[in-house]
């Protein structure tokens, strides 16, 4: 099992935030596989909190492509993506081209969890259509698939027409960087069988931490029902496994024997270049 981190969001309100290609740095410096960064690009003020996750409302984060360039160009080996694109909120072109770069430049290091968000008001100020907005998704993963060959792609879909194209560079993975599936519904476990590569579950409560191992069983035990049911061939499913809370060896051990293929563990909130090098190391001695 490899071990990551990832990047926490801000509180919902402005802050100075950490340069993503130092945070990558350290963590590229002390060990770890990978780093994972959210997206939200604007906090709603009239929607209200009620979000089990985010409870104070929709944080503030880096703008998450912006981060990722910073971090590919920064380190060497570090594994890096989204935990997780709101792929409503973007135009789905311009995103499948921006991934292809961020992969190709990179040598192939690009994760790309995905999901839709939670938040009305911000998935329609970004241009999504909330009541449809997996449906959107489902359509755009499939075009990006289609421009990431860089053949001819004449898309007349239900939420997009794209008239005759090709889109240059491709990615250095083959047929593309993973998309992994950040949602635990069964709803969103068959989504991952008909159109995903993977399945990235974030664990953010003690409960939910403690259990995590035993959530990743059931989990994979599901999707490998829902895809004998759909006649997709799936021996194993590819698992990267977001934890924000304590953790300790016998816990590591535990979500590896649930069979993960990687661990990311969110950082403590930090909003200084020292914090961000104390925070990493202390991440490192207790998980590496």
């Amino acid at each position: 099992m490899h071990i990551g981190v990832g990047r926490p969001m801000a509180p919902p309100y402005p802050t100075p935030d950490v340069d993503a290609a130092i945070v990558a740095r350290f963590a590229e410096d002390a060990g770890f596989e990978s780093i994972l960064f959210g997206e939200h690009a604007i906090t709603p003020t009239d929607e209200g909190k009620g979000h089990s996750i985010h409870t104070e409302g929709v944080p503030f984060f880096q703008e998450t492509i912006v981060a990722l360039s910073r971090v590919s160009g920064a380190t060497t080996r570090l594994k890096f993506g989204f935990g997780v694109c709101l792929v409503p909120q973007h135009n789905p072109v311009r995103l499948a081209k921006q991934l292809a770069c961020l992969d190709f430049y990179s040598g192939g290091r690009l994760i790309v969890g995905i999901g839709t968000g939670w938040s009305r008001d911000e998935t329609v100020a970004l241009g999504g259509r909330f009541e449809r907005r997996w449906g959107q998704v489902r359509e755009i993963v499939g075009l990006w698939r289609k421009l990431w060959t860089g053949e001819r792609v004449d898309h007349q879909g239900e939420f997009f027409q794209i008239p005759p194209v090709r889109c240059f560079p491709t990615p250095a993975q083959t047929p593309g960087p993973p998309v992994l599936i950040g949602s635990v519904t069964d709803a969103s476990l068959q989504r991952l069988v008909d159109y995903c590569d993977g399945w990235m579950p974030a664990f953010v409560t003690p409960e939910r931490v403690a259990a995590g191992p035993d959530l990743i069983r059931a989990g994979k035990a599901r999707i490998l029902e829902l895809a004998k049911a759909s006649g997709r061939a799936m021996s194993d499913v590819r698992i990267t496994c977001i934890v924000y809370g304590q953790v300790d060896r016998d816990l590591l051990r535990r979500y590896e024997d649930a069979g993960l293929e990687r661990l990311n563990l969110m950082l403590p909130y930090f909003d200084t270049e020292a914090g961000a090098r104390e925070q990493v190391a202390r991440m490192a001695e207790v998980a590496l």
